[in-house]
């Protein structure tokens, strides 16, 4: 039997956000009789680490701050060197230089994929960053996006061809992520929201671009239409006093808006849910929307980057443009008064996960991508010891 490819995956952090959780899950689901896997963490790590070592992967850290030097080829290079992979897959803008690190080496293939745009939410970068990213898809053997909508932003911006940017859609998991009436009713008890009460939530980093203060002031207009509703906010983030202090200022809100920090139980949390909202300035492909359909839950979605590749408007969900707060509430209002639309919206969005976004279908997309870049770092490998 032939060895089996090894991978370096880099990123910025290990953190609980959704690119890192679905590096976690394409890990555990990829042979591990092809693949070997080294994660590696510019930054620092989270509790995604331990669930890598569960699995006997091996997870190191640079251990990078903000006041070392900004350009990290030279640690990168090292890395690659004493770990000798096939190939070095690194993720988003964070880990770009690994690029670079990677053709220095010149013993391994190198692909560079992105995930979504960073948490400041502004819709432009610097022309210096716009540079180096083209350069970093010319070098790359391979060139990756999470969505349709990312590689075209990319592309325009860099001027990169889209044609040689490869998407492979992020994946869930339908068997983790379904409708399940006793954890319903279990949560909800222990939440202790009352079983008529419209019980909406999100799940996200709290951080400027996911936008959480446009659902609060959608929650604003809609508040004293109805009467028997909850929020429940999963996440954690450098926005959770801003939003804790405008909920805070509503003191009927008391006890109706929960800010539930981050949670390993996000699967019971949103199936206490009647909606699923994502308000995001920008996605990529979202896992949790993808999570939230795979629920059956009827989700509601900004109209922006990959969310309408996963939402069909009136289908499997409703979507809002961008930091509209009175549409929001329009269709928190319709979705509250009829049960019949949530539950055909609900059936429509399990139906096109498990149709068009399958955790499977992820996995063997990126082990073929895998495979064929296999003959490329055979190649280098040989040329670098001189064979």
């Amino acid at each position: 039997m032939p060895a089996p490819i090894r991978i370096m995956h880099v990123v910025d952090s290990l953190g609980k956000g959704g690119l890192e959780t679905g590096l976690v899950n394409l890990i555990e689901r990829l042979d591990p009789e092809r693949f070997e896997h080294v994660v590696y963490a510019i930054r620092r790590l989270g509790s995604n680490a331990d669930r890598l070592r569960n699995h006997r992967v091996r997870v190191m850290c640079l251990g990078k701050k903000d006041t070392d030097f900004p350009v990290q080829v030279g640690p990168l290079a090292r890395a690659i060197r004493e770990i000798g992979p096939d190939i070095v897959h690194c993720r988003n803008w964070g880990a770009v230089e690994t690029v670079v690190a990677g053709k220095w080496v010149r013993s391994c293939a190198v692909v560079h994929s992105e995930h979504g745009l960073e948490s400041n939410a502004s819709p432009k970068e610097p022309w210096r960053r716009t540079c180096f990213r083209r350069l970093a898809f010319e070098l790359a053997d391979r060139v990756v996006s999470v969505s349709f909508q990312l590689r075209d932003l990319h592309a325009r911006r860099t001027g990169f061809a889209a044609r040689k940017i490869a998407v492979i859609h992020n994946g869930v998991d339908s068997q983790r992520f379904y409708p399940d009436p006793e954890a319903r009713v279990r949560v909800r008890r222990e939440l202790g929201v009352p079983v008529e009460d419209f019980c909406f939530g999100s799940v996200g980093n709290l951080f400027p671009i996911k936008d959480h203060m446009t659902l609060l002031q959608a929650v604003e207009k809609v508040a004293g239409t109805f009467t028997k509703w909850r929020l429940l906010l999963i996440g954690e983030g450098p926005e959770l006093f801003k939003l804790k202090a405008f909920a805070d200022a509503h003191p009927d809100w008391r006890g109706r808006v929960t800010f539930l920090g981050s949670s390993g139980r996000v699967a019971e949390m949103l199936n206490a849910m009647d909606a699923f909202v994502l308000p995001s300035i920008s996605e990529g492909i979202s896992n949790s929307l993808l999570e939230a359909m795979a629920t059956r839950l009827p989700v509601v979605a900004t109209a922006t980057g990959g969310n309408p590749e996963v939402v069909v408007d009136g289908d499997s969900g409703l979507l809002f443009a961008v930091g509209e707060s009175g549409e929001l509430a329009g269709k928190l209002l319709e979705l509250q008064a009829r049960e019949d639309l949530r539950v055909q919206l609900g059936q429509g969005a399990r139906r096109r996960v498990k149709e068009n976004f399958s955790i499977e279908s992820m996995v063997r997309n990126y082990a073929r991508m895998y495979e064929s870049m296999l003959p490329m770092a055979t190649a280098r490998e040989r040329a670098v010891a001189g064979v």
